[in-house]
């Protein structure tokens, strides 16, 4: 039997599942970098600076989480093998610094790939806004976590 919830949906079904694994798959690599990040980040102002990717990294995973249920109530199927991830994200996955001082680039890298999820989730979001208003609900929320992040990361480059 055919979800209604799925019936709905004024869109292709599996290319929006596409749209949502890649969602799926750039908040999996950016709540792993963020956590990497938190642990390595060192110097003057590190402490601050990794408290702050903790916590991105914690709401990246609570993301990754969410594109994960809306799939399955879809009816598809998530990205099974993290090891995926690369292939499937929106984004190009930047390796965090080799220098754990260079905190300047771990944020200006960070807020490049937050911007790059401030246009891919505004673009979903102009997608599903009449045509499926469930996932558009969805993607409007996380569109404001990313655009906090965004914020927070240009107030760390300013200090």
């Amino acid at each position: 039997m055919k979800r209604k919830g799925v019936e709905i949906i004024d869109l292709n079904v599996k290319e929006l599942i596409r749209d949502l694994n890649k969602a799926l798959a750039a908040e999996g690599l950016a709540a792993y970098r963020y956590k990497y990040l938190s642990k390595v980040a060192s110097g003057l102002n590190s402490i601050h600076i990794a408290e702050e990717f903790e916590k991105m990294s914690e709401e990246e995973w609570k993301h990754l989480g969410a594109f994960m249920e809306r799939i399955v109530q879809l009816d598809g199927e998530p990205i099974t093998n993290a090891s995926d991830w690369v292939k499937h994200s929106y984004s190009t996955y930047k390796d965090p610094p080799k220098d754990p001082y260079d905190l300047e680039k771990m944020i200006r890298d960070s807020l490049e790939a937050e911007r790059e999820a401030i246009v891919f989730y505004n673009n979903l979001y102009q997608k599903t806004q009449h045509a499926d208003p469930v996932t558009a609900d969805l993607v409007i929320k996380i569109l404001a976590d990313e655009v906090e992040d965004e914020d927070k990361l240009m107030r760390l480059l300013s200090k």
